[in-house]
């Protein structure tokens, strides 16, 4: 049996921040930050857990404010820079937000079914995420650092917005904008292979999001942004 939610405690987060770390080093958020950002808004991170209490898989999205989701898709500013105060605040509405995913990890110790279940785990959470939230439209970016990412790119048919060699990482940038007719189509595809008799499922923890206060974007930051 899998436990996928939110990382309970800091015991938890640690577990899996060792992972991102050993996994792609100075590409991603250095761990103090990382801690920060946790502590601010830990739903932003969701792990797999399994009996062992050890990681079996995880993603990380960071819902950028549109200054700083235009600076690194241009390549200003990359993903070990991203600070607290470039997220989103949970009083912020997250309508048409720009989302980076930062990394989205299955181990590779399970057999083929199992990994497709993990990663059909952490969509469907992702996706139950949105759907709590009443967001009817967002913006992924992301970079294909690993076979993983790049995998998860044409998964989602995402279109290049800029080239590595206009950023200062080096890795091209990519974007999709997800809608509820895309939700539902990748739910269909997902509950193929997502054995939920397997992976117990936590949404309960999940704070309130998106005051009404908040002015949202005329529209998706991707729909503006071309690749050179």
């Amino acid at each position: 049996m899998f436990y996928c939610g939110v990382p309970r405690d800091a015991a938890e987060f640690s577990r899996l921040w060792a992972i991102e770390q050993n996994q792609f080093g100075d590409l991603s958020i250095p761990a103090p930050m990382a801690r920060e950002i946790f502590h601010q808004r830990p739903e932003l991170f969701l792990a797999i857990f399994c009996e062992k209490s050890t990681v079996a898989a995880y993603s990380v999205g960071y819902p950028l404010k549109p200054q700083w989701a235009e600076a690194l898709i241009a390549g200003d500013i990359t993903e070990p820079e991203l600070l607290p105060n470039m997220l989103l605040t949970h009083q912020d509405s997250h309508e048409n937000a720009a989302v980076y995913i930062g990394s989205v990890v299955v181990s590779e110790q399970y057999d083929a079914f199992t990994r497709a279940s993990l990663m059909a785990a952490l969509v469907s959470f992702r996706a139950q995420q949105m759907r709590k939230h009443s967001i009817r439209r967002m913006s992924l970016m992301m970079t294909g650092v690993s076979k993983q990412g790049e995998k998860l790119i044409r998964y989602v048919k995402a279109k290049k917005l800029n080239g590595g060699e206009n950023r200062k990482d080096g890795f091209d940038i990519y974007g999709r904008v997800i809608t509820p007719s895309f939700l539902n189509r990748a739910t269909v595809a997902i509950e193929r292979c997502f054995n939920s008799a397997s992976v117990e499922m936590s949404l309960e923890s999940l704070p309130v999001i998106g005051a009404e206060s908040f002015v949202p974007m005329a529209a998706p930051v991707l729909d503006h942004v071309h690749a050179s």
